[in-house]
Parts: C-alpha cells; structure tokens; sequence
C-alpha cells in the first residue's frame, strides 16, 4: 500500500504554479557545500516534491541543506549506507508494505546503532500508525500528519530537528573526548607506578661502598664500589679536603655543618648531597658511626656511601608525572566544563528564543538535550574526584571506624528517610590509620547504593556489619533491593559502568569505581555478592590494619 495526500490544494498552496519537474530544477541548483544531509523517504513522488520546495534554500546556522531521496525503505538503507552522517530522515509509514517506515525506523536505530539522526514520521494513514503507539514504541522525534503539512510547520520541525541532531553529536564527540582522556588518565597513572616501583627497585639493588676515615692522620680509605661510585681509581686514599673537593661547590657548606653537628653531638652522621664525578654530577648517601676516645675525642668513622642518582631522577620523574596529573585533572575541571557549559546555555537561550514555535513534544526535546548536557558535567566533576584519591585530601590518621560509619549515616539520613530505609549496625568497630574522608566516601557510597537500588514496593533493609579476621578489617554493607546477576558482578567497579537505565537510577556511574580506588589505595579490595536478581546484594571491603603506634 502507499500513502496519498488526500488534500488535492496541499501542493498547490505550496508550490502555486509548480510542477514535479520545476521542482526537480529548482533542487539541482542547492549548494552541496557544508550542509545538513536530509533524506525525504516516501513512495509518493508530489510528496517528495511538496518537501523539496518547502526546503529549497533553508540555512540552519550558516548552512544550507542537501537533500536526499528515496521511494522506499530499500532505498532508504543504501542510502544510509552511503550516508551515515544523514542528519534528518522525514519518513513515510506505508510504502512497499504497511510498516516499511516503521521497520527502518528498527534498522536505524538497533541494527546501525544510530542515536543522533533524527526521525520524523510523515503519515497520510494514520490508522496504520496510531501517533501514541508509535511515539511511545519507537525511538522516532516527531510525528506529522500529511494533511496538516504546511511551509512554516516544515521548516520550524526541521530546524528545530537538525539543531538537536548537532547538540547530540556535540555530546557524542565530547563523550569520546572524556572516553580518550580517561585513557590518558590511566596512561599517566601507569607511569606513575611505574615509577614508583622503578624507585624500589634502584633502592634494592643500588650498590653500596664503603669507606674508613682515621680523624687523627686524615686518611680515608675507600672500597672499589666506593671508588667506582666517585670514578677513582682502586685502593684510592684520600683525605677530608680531597672529599670536599669533590663535593658539589652549592651542597659543601651543608654537608660540613651535618658532618660537625654529627662529631659534637656523638651521635650517627646521615647526609645526601652532589658530587662531580668528570663532567657529570652524582647524588650520594653518606652515613657513618663515629668511635670516640675515652675523653671524648673522635678517632674514627666507618661509613657507606650510596649512589642515589637513580633514585633522585626517579623522583624528579615522579614530581613532573604528579604535575602533569595535576595538569590533566586541570583539564578536566575547567577546559572541558567550558563548552559543555556553553552548550547548555546556549541551548536553553535557543529554547527561550523559540517560545511558543516549540510543541509539547520538541520542549521535551530540549529538555532531553539540556539535562544530557548537565549529566555530562556531573561525569566530568565524578572523574575528577576519581582522579585525586590518593593524591589530594586529608593524610592518613587514626580513627574510630564506628565513628566513619555513624557520620555516613548522619549525611545520608534525608535519602534514608525517603527510602524509608531501616538501617541496623553491628559488629565489633576496630581503630584503623586510614585517611577519613576517603573512608568516609567509601561507607558514603555503599549504603547509599543499598538504599537507591531497591524493589518497588519492599522496604528496604540494610545491614552494615564489622569484624576483624587475620589483622584485616571486613566491612559488610548487605540490602534487599534489586540484587545483581552473577554475570554482572564483573562490570560493578569499572568507570561509567552502569547496570540499571539512567532513566530509573539518577548517578554518575562512578561511585563504585571510586569505592574500589579508595579500597586499593588503602592496600585492600571491595567486591560483591548476590544471589541474583531481586534477591539483594552484599557489598564487602577488606582493608589491612596496622598496628597501634604506627
């Protein structure tokens, strides 16, 4: 079956004087140059036709438009292939069968994936497309009736309709923006613990000389690693001021205040300082015992010397990694804040601009888009508090653990209320040296999740327990809400994962990844455990005690 206009004076009032071939002549000659692709989908040539004048010269933001052409849902899909980046589909229903529009409209968006081009239905039957049906089945973002089409309602729905095709693929491309700067981020993260352990391993297998000086004849006598460390040769003797000779001209007058605070006070000597060796400078650990006559004169020392270049490049690699971590949570916070906020402005700006040219339906549309944009930031400010745990924050100190889980509970008590959540605390609540508002994030998170993700109808109970089993402390946060599916588990704790539709569950999708930084920052781990899905879950943290004192 095909859809006919059933108004004889729709393309006369249109294009008065026009016929199908003036129209055809009149689209050869739109700019093809930087436009918005719109393809008109319809097995009614004076419909297509109808469109195509209609559309003839529109510029929407600096560009004008490129129209494409199909007569069937066939048709439709090759040229979809040819041409992802269609931004407009205005789409008959009945065409080569009664749900040909329909069944691309499924094309589009299961089988290509495709979010952003928008879909309107263009119907002359509505009987075969109900506008609540279909609107409410089908992920399409406007509905016209073929006898209500007129100029000013074509090029409002079309504008309006490209102008969120654009606000979408903004987000996609910031999205992949986030997404390339979260693998930075994991990048920069890997290098920093790289060079960290680069560190324990120099100061492991670091080789250590050693070296006697007499103070009575001012001899020094210095082993071969000794000798190799200040490039001198084997069985080298030196003395107190062929020492200082070598001795960095800036770090000498240091090195000799340590070395007679360390003679007057009887006590052991430690320094770290530069030497020349050639044309190149050194860092070294000196440290020596002293051995006293019995009136308190000092005879001699027996000492090491460490070559610690390693260990200092290692360290100036590490500030230069921190700062440029530092750079990217910079970047973060405010380069790419800047124009997700600029586009949310602009957008309700354009919302406001419009006024009543906007239905029910595109006001919806816009606020779709607005709220995208804001939840974008909220991501945006969730990784950058991912990003600082374990660099920026309180430093560790010992706490009552009871204490964490009460102030938890003390912020989330609105939510627990809402939820009419009934909360029971038990266990035996050791001291841990832990860094508080880390900590206090973690607990945070954990129960909030068990008191969001509940069953509809099933007060929520969650049971927060404690104990300590082989110098670890295990916390339990358990719930009888929506549970987990075995198959699931593994995705909880990674970034932007999210198990439950946004539309349910408002979140940034990074608490749990959050949890399970704090948990490894701590020297621990987090996981969960579920029987299944509306059964509830448990979620457990493990984290190493240290000793009282330390």
């Amino acid at each position: 079956m095909s859809d006919k206009i059933d108004d004889p004076d729709l393309l006369a009032g249109l294009l008065p004087g026009w016929s199908a071939a003036d129209v055809d002549q009149a689209g050869a000659t739109l700019s093809r140059s930087s436009a918005w692709k719109v393809l008109l989908v319809d097995d009614e040539a004076d419909v297509r036709a109808v469109l195509r004048l209609a559309l003839q010269g529109v510029v929407i933001e600096g560009s004008g438009l490129q129209l494409f052409e199909a007569s069937s849902a066939k048709e439709a899909s090759v040229v979809l292939a040819t041409h992802p980046d269609i931004a407009l589909i205005l789409l008959d229903v009945v065409m080569e069968s009664d749900r040909a529009g329909l069944d691309l409209v499924r094309h589009i968006r299961d089988d290509l994936a495709n979010r952003s081009v928008q879909i309107v239905l263009i119907t002359g039957q509505p009987g075969y497309a109900p506008q609540r049906e279909v609107v409410s089945a089908y992920q399409i973002d406007g509905y016209w009736l073929k006898s209500e089409l007129n100029a000013d309602r074509i090029y409002v729905s079309v504008c309006s309709a490209i102008r969120t095709h654009r606000l979408i693929r903004e987000h996609e491309l910031l999205q992949r923006d986030l997404q390339q700067k979260v693998r930075e981020l994991d990048d920069t993260l890997r290098v920093l613990r790289d060079s960290e352990a680069n560190l324990i391993r120099a100061q492991s297998v670091a080789h250590v000389g050693s070296w006697t000086y007499d103070l009575v004849s001012d001899q020094m006598r210095l082993s071969a690693e000794t000798c190799r460390i200040f490039g001198l040769p084997e069985g080298t003797i030196g003395s107190y001021e062929s020492y200082l000779a070598r001795v960095c001209p800036e770090d000498r007058s240091a090195l000799e205040e340590a070395w007679h605070a360390a003679l007057g006070k009887a006590g052991p000597f430690e320094h770290e300082h530069r030497i020349i060796v050639g044309q190149k400078l050194r860092h070294v650990r000196q440290q020596a015992d002293l051995t006293y006559a019995a009136d308190g004169r000092p005879l001699r020392s027996l000492g090491t010397t460490q070559d610690i270049t390693e260990r200092k490049q290692a360290e100036e690699e590490l500030k230069r990694s921190n700062a440029e971590l530092e750079q990217f949570s910079y970047a973060i916070s405010h380069d790419l804040r800047q124009p997700l906020r600029m586009i949310s402005s602009y957008l309700q700006l354009l919302g406001i601009s419009l006024g009543e040219q906007l239905d029910d339906e595109q006001r919806e549309h816009f606020k779709f888009a607005i709220d995208g944009a804001k939840r974008l930031d909220r991501m945006l400010v969730a990784l950058l508090e991912y990003s600082r745990v374990g660099r920026l924050g309180e430093p560790p100190a010992w706490v009552d653990s009871r204490a964490i889980v009460d102030e938890a509970l003390l912020f989330l008590q609105p939510a627990i209320a809402e939820a009419q959540a009934r909360i029971s605390v038990r266990g035996r609540w050791p001291r841990a040296l832990v860094c508080p508002d880390e900590m206090l994030r973690l607990v945070q998170n954990l129960i909030a999740n068990a008191a969001k993700f509940r069953v509809a109808g099933r007060r929520p109970e969650i049971r927060v327990s404690s104990r300590v089993s082989d110098g670890n402390w295990l916390l339990t946060v358990a719930d009888n809400g929506l549970g987990i599916l075995p198959g699931q588990l593994g995705r909880l704790f990674q970034v932007f994962q999210r198990l439950q539709s946004r539309a349910s569950y408002e979140g940034s999708g990074i608490g749990l990844a959050l949890c399970r930084k704090i948990a490894e920052h701590h020297g621990g781990r987090v996981w969960a455990e579920s029987p299944g899905e509306g059964q509830g879950s448990r979620f457990c943290v493990s984290l190493p005690l240290a000793p009282e004192g330390e």
